[in-house]
């Protein structure tokens, strides 16, 4: 499963800041109903 884990630290801190963004938060919601 070749990443290091600083990649996939890199990864789950960009998910993150994308799940905290409004606007993907919105679209989501959109997305889901």
């Amino acid at each position: 499963f070749g990443l290091s884990r600083e990649r996939i630290r890199q990864l789950e801190k960009e998910a993150l800041r994308k799940l905290r963004h409004p606007n993907f938060a919105g679209h989501l919601r959109q997305y889901l109903n």
